[in-house]
């Protein structure tokens, strides 16, 4: 979940971070519609972020420092498209259909869906000037109210937009679908889906959060987790979803539910914690970290057990040095240049 939610993270966030509304000429989406309404039923991993709450939070100069130590050009993403399309985003979703189900069949699908204030003009001529800036061949398509725009010379994804929104990133087979539900041709069943059922239950428990995972396990899961090391990690078995949830402003407050098969599994697990915690001064780790996961708190209650862990700005930073393989040392400044709205950025 944390993997997932730095990917999604450094897609938002690329090389910088302005404190800033997006252009006025974008643009309004309706606030009613969430991005995960727009997700097909059925998906086994759900990842939401507030990005306008990401936006003013204190850790965000953080975020975009370490972020922006991947390489990406977002600075040149803006020259391009002639405005910030990442301040532009309110609310993302992050669903992939399958995550681990089959280890075959679509189990590369994924989808991100984005309301924010932006047009589809905008949109769609931000990927062309994107996709012609790397030596593709960019195509347009229609599909219903959406505007398409996929590179011809790829297989890869596809960027669709409507006024007012979503913006839909994805491929294949599954971008379809997820054009298909927003434009509400999706039919709809009898019976709620019983895997959004799940989700949904697990989000309510959770509660709202800057970001919010849920992730239902498939059968067999653990044994292609565990390895060599499934006898002593054998209390996960009983492992049916997890949930995290990731508060951010001046600390990172995260809390992980662990949906268990049982109480007794429960308690299983909180032992196997505490005995993880237990050995890590046999492990080589920076004193940062070792001294925050020794303060991880489990609890169990029936069958959930719920981790909690506070971080400071200090140790938010040799996690995701420890997590972007990062060497921690700061980057040379590099020069800004004006943005359309007057405010500066770095340019690569």
């Amino acid at each position: 979940m944390l993997v997932s939610a730095l990917a999604l993270g450094a897609w938002l966030f690329g090389s910088h971070w302005q404190r800033s509304s997006a252009p006025a000429r974008a643009v309004s989406a309706d606030p009613a519609s969430s991005p995960l309404a727009t997700i097909p039923p059925g998906s086994a991993f759900l990842l939401s972020v507030d990005v306008a709450q990401l936006r003013h939070a204190e850790l965000g100069p953080v975020l975009a420092d370490r972020f922006g130590r991947l390489g990406s050009d977002a600075g040149g993403l803006t020259r391009l498209c002639g405005f910030d399309p990442l301040l532009a985003l309110d609310q993302v979703a992050l669903a992939v259909p399958s995550a681990g189900v089959s280890p075959v069949e679509h189990d590369d699908d994924f989808g991100i869906v984005a309301t924010g204030r932006f047009s589809a003009q905008q949109i769609t001529r931000c990927a062309r000037a994107s996709i012609s800036g790397r030596g593709g061949d960019p195509v347009d398509s229609e599909l219903g109210a959406f505007s398409s725009v996929r590179d011809r010379k790829t297989d890869g994804g596809e960027v669709a937009a409507r006024d007012g929104g979503p913006l839909i990133v994805s491929g294949g087979r599954y971008f379809r679908e997820l054009v298909d539900a927003a434009e509400g041709r999706v039919a709809k069943s009898e019976h709620e889906n019983p895997k959004d059922a799940e989700h949904v239950a697990l989000r309510r428990t959770l509660g709202a959060g800057t970001i919010v995972a849920t992730w239902l396990l498939p059968d067999g899961w653990f044994e292609r987790f565990a390895g060599d090391d499934s006898a002593r990690l054998s209390p996960l078995r009983a492992l049916k979803a997890l949930g995290a949830r990731l508060d951010l402003d001046r600390e990172l407050r995260a809390t992980v539910l662990l949906e268990c098969a049982d109480a007794a599994s429960a308690t299983e697990i909180a032992t196997l914690v505490e005995q993880l915690r237990a050995s890590l001064g046999a492990l080589a780790l920076d004193p940062t970290l070792s001294g925050a996961a020794r303060r991880i708190t489990a609890r169990a209650d029936g069958p959930r057990l719920w981790l909690n862990l506070t971080l400071s700005q200090v140790e938010l930073k040799a996690v995701l040095d420890l997590t972007l393989g990062l060497d921690g040392s700061a980057p040379p400044s590099p020069p800004s240049v004006a943005s359309s709205d007057g405010l500066r950025i770095p340019a690569h």
